[in-house]
Protein backbone atom coordinates (compact mmCIF):
# COMPACT_ATOMS: atom_id res chain seq x y z
CA UNK A 1 0.00 0.00 0.00
CA UNK A 2 0.95 3.41 -0.67
CA UNK A 3 0.48 6.93 1.32
CA UNK A 4 -1.96 8.86 0.13
CA UNK A 5 -2.36 12.56 0.94
CA UNK A 6 -5.73 14.33 1.28
CA UNK A 7 -7.11 18.08 1.52
CA UNK A 8 -8.87 18.83 3.87
CA UNK A 9 -10.85 22.04 3.63
CA UNK A 10 -11.68 24.64 6.23
CA UNK A 11 -15.69 24.40 4.90
CA UNK A 12 -15.10 20.26 6.00
CA UNK A 13 -13.27 21.10 9.16
CA UNK A 14 -16.66 22.12 10.39
CA UNK A 15 -18.51 19.21 9.90
CA UNK A 16 -19.77 17.83 12.44
CA UNK A 17 -19.46 14.02 11.59
CA UNK A 18 -16.36 14.69 9.59
CA UNK A 19 -14.41 12.31 12.03
CA UNK A 20 -16.64 8.96 11.87
CA UNK A 21 -17.25 10.13 8.19
CA UNK A 22 -13.53 10.12 7.37
CA UNK A 23 -12.83 6.58 9.90
CA UNK A 24 -15.87 5.01 8.23
CA UNK A 25 -14.79 5.80 4.38
CA UNK A 26 -11.44 4.69 5.29
CA UNK A 27 -11.97 1.47 7.37
CA UNK A 28 -14.47 0.07 4.51
CA UNK A 29 -11.54 -0.21 2.38
CA UNK A 30 -9.28 -1.71 5.00
CA UNK A 31 -7.21 1.06 4.62
CA UNK A 32 -4.29 1.32 7.71
CA UNK A 33 -4.64 4.85 9.06
CA UNK A 34 -1.03 5.59 9.18
CA UNK A 35 -0.81 5.78 5.19
CA UNK A 36 -3.25 8.87 4.86
CA UNK A 37 -2.18 12.27 5.51
CA UNK A 38 -4.61 14.79 5.76
CA UNK A 39 -3.86 18.22 4.29
CA UNK A 40 -4.95 22.06 5.64
CA UNK A 41 -3.11 24.60 3.12
CA UNK A 42 -1.10 27.61 4.79
CA UNK A 43 -3.55 30.20 3.69
CA UNK A 44 -6.98 28.87 4.79
CA UNK A 45 -7.88 31.06 7.83
CA UNK A 46 -9.49 29.46 10.67
CA UNK A 47 -12.09 31.15 12.30
CA UNK A 48 -12.23 28.73 15.42
CA UNK A 49 -8.82 27.72 16.19
CA UNK A 50 -9.67 26.06 19.05
CA UNK A 51 -12.15 23.43 16.96
CA UNK A 52 -9.25 23.45 14.05
CA UNK A 53 -6.94 21.77 16.75
CA UNK A 54 -8.87 19.76 18.50
CA UNK A 55 -10.19 18.44 14.90
CA UNK A 56 -6.66 17.20 14.00
CA UNK A 57 -5.49 16.07 17.33
CA UNK A 58 -8.86 13.59 17.34
CA UNK A 59 -7.48 12.30 13.62
CA UNK A 60 -3.71 12.48 14.50
CA UNK A 61 -5.17 9.95 17.70
CA UNK A 62 -6.98 7.63 15.80
CA UNK A 63 -3.37 7.42 14.12
CA UNK A 64 -3.72 9.83 10.65
CA UNK A 65 -0.95 12.37 9.16
CA UNK A 66 -1.51 15.76 9.12
CA UNK A 67 0.74 18.34 6.61
CA UNK A 68 0.70 22.09 6.27
CA UNK A 69 0.57 22.59 2.61
CA UNK A 70 1.60 25.33 0.22
CA UNK A 71 3.79 26.50 3.26
CA UNK A 72 5.51 29.76 2.70
CA UNK A 73 2.33 31.93 0.97
CA UNK A 74 0.25 32.49 3.30
CA UNK A 75 -0.23 34.64 6.38
CA UNK A 76 -0.21 32.14 9.32
CA UNK A 77 1.18 32.70 12.79
CA UNK A 78 4.54 30.81 12.80
CA UNK A 79 2.82 30.28 16.49
CA UNK A 80 0.51 28.16 15.04
CA UNK A 81 2.86 25.64 13.81
CA UNK A 82 3.67 25.00 17.52
CA UNK A 83 0.22 24.05 18.30
CA UNK A 84 -0.64 22.21 14.96
CA UNK A 85 -0.17 18.58 15.32
CA UNK A 86 1.65 18.64 12.38
CA UNK A 87 3.80 15.69 10.54
CA UNK A 88 4.97 17.45 7.22
CA UNK A 89 5.59 21.45 6.41
CA UNK A 90 5.13 21.45 2.73
CA UNK A 91 7.42 24.00 0.90
CA UNK A 92 5.34 25.34 -1.65
CA UNK A 93 5.95 24.97 -5.48
CA UNK A 94 6.80 28.58 -5.77
CA UNK A 95 9.94 28.44 -3.93
CA UNK A 96 10.70 25.43 -5.52
CA UNK A 97 10.21 26.91 -9.44
CA UNK A 98 12.99 29.70 -8.91
CA UNK A 99 15.79 26.97 -7.90
CA UNK A 100 18.38 25.98 -10.65
CA UNK A 101 17.37 29.01 -12.61
CA UNK A 102 17.99 32.41 -13.93
CA UNK A 103 15.88 33.83 -11.32
CA UNK A 104 17.48 32.49 -8.14
CA UNK A 105 18.12 34.44 -5.81
CA UNK A 106 19.94 34.48 -2.77
CA UNK A 107 16.94 35.49 -0.45
CA UNK A 108 14.66 32.47 -1.92
CA UNK A 109 17.82 29.97 -1.01
CA UNK A 110 17.58 31.76 2.51
CA UNK A 111 13.56 31.65 3.12
CA UNK A 112 13.81 28.02 1.74
CA UNK A 113 16.99 27.20 4.10
CA UNK A 114 14.96 28.48 6.89
CA UNK A 115 11.73 27.07 6.02
CA UNK A 116 13.58 23.26 6.21
CA UNK A 117 15.31 24.11 9.56
CA UNK A 118 12.21 24.98 11.22
CA UNK A 119 10.57 21.67 9.61
CA UNK A 120 13.25 19.94 10.98
CA UNK A 121 13.38 21.81 14.21
CA UNK A 122 10.21 21.46 15.11
CA UNK A 123 10.17 17.42 14.46
CA UNK A 124 8.40 17.41 11.01
CA UNK A 125 9.14 15.88 7.93
CA UNK A 126 10.14 18.98 5.30
CA UNK A 127 8.91 18.29 1.76
CA UNK A 128 9.02 20.07 -1.26
CA UNK A 129 6.93 20.44 -3.93
CA UNK A 130 6.69 20.80 -7.50
CA UNK A 131 10.11 19.71 -8.71
CA UNK A 132 10.51 20.05 -12.47
CA UNK A 133 14.16 19.62 -13.07
CA UNK A 134 16.91 17.51 -11.95
CA UNK A 135 18.87 20.72 -10.53
CA UNK A 136 15.70 21.38 -8.33
CA UNK A 137 16.01 18.38 -7.08
CA UNK A 138 20.10 18.77 -6.42
CA UNK A 139 19.79 22.32 -5.03
CA UNK A 140 16.63 21.25 -2.62
CA UNK A 141 18.92 17.81 -1.44
CA UNK A 142 22.13 20.34 -1.15
CA UNK A 143 19.88 22.51 1.08
CA UNK A 144 18.72 19.41 3.42
CA UNK A 145 14.96 18.55 1.79
CA UNK A 146 14.01 15.33 3.31
CA UNK A 147 11.26 14.26 0.93
CA UNK A 148 10.86 15.90 -2.93
CA UNK A 149 7.60 15.86 -5.00
CA UNK A 150 7.14 16.64 -8.59
CA UNK A 151 6.78 16.43 -12.16
CA UNK A 152 10.68 15.33 -12.05
CA UNK A 153 9.39 11.83 -10.35
CA UNK A 154 6.22 11.74 -12.43
CA UNK A 155 3.13 13.82 -13.98
CA UNK A 156 0.19 12.75 -12.88
CA UNK A 157 -1.10 9.32 -13.82
CA UNK A 158 -4.46 7.17 -14.28
CA UNK A 159 -5.20 4.23 -11.70
CA UNK A 160 -4.53 1.87 -14.47
CA UNK A 161 -1.35 3.37 -15.07
CA UNK A 162 -0.22 3.28 -11.49
CA UNK A 163 -1.39 -0.43 -10.85
CA UNK A 164 0.12 -1.59 -14.43
CA UNK A 165 3.72 0.39 -13.33
CA UNK A 166 3.50 -0.29 -9.42
CA UNK A 167 1.78 -3.14 -8.36
CA UNK A 168 2.73 -5.62 -11.12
Amino acid sequence: MYPVSVNLSRKRLYNQNLIEHLVGIIDSHGVDHGLIDFELTESATYDNKEHMLRVLEDLRERGFKISMDDFGTGYSSLSLLTEMPLDTLKIDKSFVDKLGTDNEREQDIVVIRLIIALAKDLGFVCLAEGAERKEQVDRLRELGCEVIQGYYYSKPISMDEFEERYLK
